[in-house]
């Protein structure tokens, strides 16, 4: 969950009033502000790109004349927040408490820019992905290698600043180290660098400040970062109940072993009595496989099969809801929702969040079962 101060929580579960903000970036600084009249931000940890803006305009004066145009696709970005307009004082006897409190929901590469006239009303529709896509687009442009026994967190920053030298990274500090790794000319960047985090147990994206920041990936526990139901903030809720594609063990081996050596090989399993895909139950043995060439260790083996392990438990039960937004609330968060006609109750995974601008729309989602 982004980091929000008490009384911005307080104000989006109930009536408040909606702030936002769009920045158009050029190498970072912000050039100019817009105002957008619908769309929003998707952001979904199960995909590739985590974040992606589509918005609506209605400013004639930004229709792109040429390649330099605030809304070109040239290079500019948008940097996109949504919050919280707080009355005088905010109802609250401190000077700590802003007028206005903002989350930035990330910051995106312009992509696509349409502009449509009918007459009556001029709409410019940008859409766009966040920065994953500049990495996306620079693919190596040559034979890439990373020498045997650099620590990954400096090969993943050192991979991702040849292609962005002013990129900036928070990535988790770790004591493994590479072997001999090399990337084909045209191969994808950007799978080169998240494959190597998924090596690690780590998932790679970029932040709603646009950092680039891996994260282990583990099982969440935890005090549920928001409350979604019926009768507060929960406007509507659909459950689904799906097995396929659903696994209960994870078997990581490595593909780059040393000369003679056994190859590395880890295993995770849903070995827990109370989970209804429990490995030893009556939902039977549902084995994924998974073979990397930067797994070098069973113990890193062993780290990025219960990463992904933990992406698959819960997924047989999903459920989509409609809220009143909080822009706080992020992929991998825990919420409690509860519509007992659906016979929704209980801790969910946030795997997916829309979060619209315009006050009157909902915000949607999508999410998993807690496995304790």
């Amino acid at each position: 969950m982004r980091q929000v101060t008490p009384e911005f929580l307080a104000a989006v579960a109930g009536s408040h009033q909606v702030a936002t903000r769009v920045e158009v970036l050029n190498d970072g600084e912000v050039t100019r502000t817009v105002d957008a009249i619908a769309g929003g931000v998707t952001l979904d940890q199960t995909a590739a790109t985590r974040g992606r803006v589509d918005l609506t305009i209605a400013d004639p004066d930004l229709v792109p004349a040429d390649p330099s145009a605030a809304l070109a696709p040239y290079g500019n970005e948008l940097r996109v927040y949504r919050g919280v307009l707080f009355p005088f004082g905010g109802g609250v006897e401190t000077v700590a408490i802003p007028s206005v409190e903002l989350v930035s929901l990330g910051i995106f590469r312009i992509d696509e820019t349409t502009v449509t006239d009918n007459g009556d009303q001029l709409e410019i529709r940008v859409a766009g992905m966040d920065r994953s896509a500049r990495m996306i687009d620079a693919r190596f442009e040559e034979p890439y290698t990373v020498a045997a026994g650099t620590n990954y967190a400096t090969a993943i920053a050192a991979c991702a600043q040849a292609a962005w030298p002013a990129i900036v990274t928070n990535l988790t500090a770790t004591s493994l180290t590479t072997p001999l790794l090399v990337a084909e000319e045209g191969a994808d960047r950007w799978k080169f660098l998240q494959d190597m985090a998924a090596s690690l147990g780590h998932a790679l994206f970029f932040d709603g400040d646009g950092v680039l920041v891996s994260r282990p990936v583990a099982s969440p526990t935890g005090t549920p970062a928001a409350t979604i139901s019926e009768g507060g903030v929960l406007l509507s809720a659909g459950r689904r109940w799906n097995r396929q594609g659903t696994y209960n063990r994870v078997i990581a081996t490595g593909e780059n072993p040393a000369e003679g050596a056994v190859p590395a090989r880890g295993v995770a399993t849903d070995d827990n009595p109370l989970s209804p895909t429990y490995y030893y139950g009556s939902y039977g043995k549902v084995p994924r496989f998974y073979s990397s060439q930067f797994i070098t260790t069973d113990e890193q083996a062993a780290d990025a099969a219960s990463a992904i392990l933990a992406r698959e438990l819960g997924t047989t039960q999903t459920v989509d809801f409609g809220s009143i937004v909080n822009p706080a609330l992020e992929p991998d968060d825990i919420v409690t929702i509860t519509r007992e006609r659906a016979g929704v109750s209980g801790q969910l995974i946030i795997d997916s969040i829309t979060i619209p601008l315009a006050a009157e729309q909902a915000m949607t989602g999508a999410t998993r079962a807690v496995v304790a």
